[in-house]
């Protein structure tokens, strides 16, 4: 999943370029807090059976109770959280800054990065082995193209050390982003690929 909840430009001019999170996480959020409301009313229905496999001598019955109910507590929580989780990074050329602001419900925090303290705009291939798919195709023989691992974007500096920025399954998107970034702070683009 952490994939999917990626980044995307809504914003940009020459002077600006504002990033948030995709959508895709509110409607994921909204389906779990769908799927809680159908295991708490499948609990009320079978709640004296699964309160009797508290009471029961088995360890194995205890994990299942205890299985069942963390369910029921950790998926509403994690719909919350989905549901009014907020990311966004606004790269300002005329306050010569990068802000990165998360937010729950309300804003929890801020970080504010001045372009001074960035070197360079780190973009690298990370977990680049072959997958299950990539070796039917190959041995299909279809030469159709695979994706293989995720990049990562990452700014660097003495001051700063390497900061995680975002990431994003797609070369060409992540490149563009750190081509914004670029233009926008003056700074050069390193791409490694492994």
């Amino acid at each position: 999943m952490g994939l999917v909840v990626t980044l995307q430009i809504t914003e940009t001019d020459e002077n600006k370029m504002l990033m948030a999170r995709s959508r895709f996480p509110k409607a994921m959020g909204g389906m779990m807090l769908g799927l809680s409301l159908v295991f708490f009313i499948m609990y009320r229905a079978a709640s004296i059976y699964i309160w009797l496999l508290f009471y029961s001598s088995a360890f194995l019955d205890k994990a299942l109770f205890f299985a069942i109910i963390s369910t029921l507590i950790l998926f509403p929580i994690l719909g919350f959280f989905l549901l009014f989780y907020d990311k966004k990074i606004v790269v300002d050329r005329e306050l010569e800054e990068i802000c990165i602001r998360f937010k729950f419900f309300f804003p929890i925090w801020k970080k504010r990065i001045k372009f001074a303290k960035i070197d360079e705009i780190i973009v690298e291939n990370v977990c680049n082995s072959k997958t299950v798919a990539m070796q039917r195709e190959a041995a299909r023989g279809t030469g159709k193209g695979i994706r293989a691992g995720y990049w990562l974007m990452s700014l660097k500096g003495k001051d700063l050390g390497k900061l995680y920025f975002d990431r994003n399954p797609k070369k060409e998107v992540i490149l563009s982003y750190a081509e914004n970034i670029s233009r926008l702070t003056s700074k050069k683009i390193i791409l490694i690929e492994n």
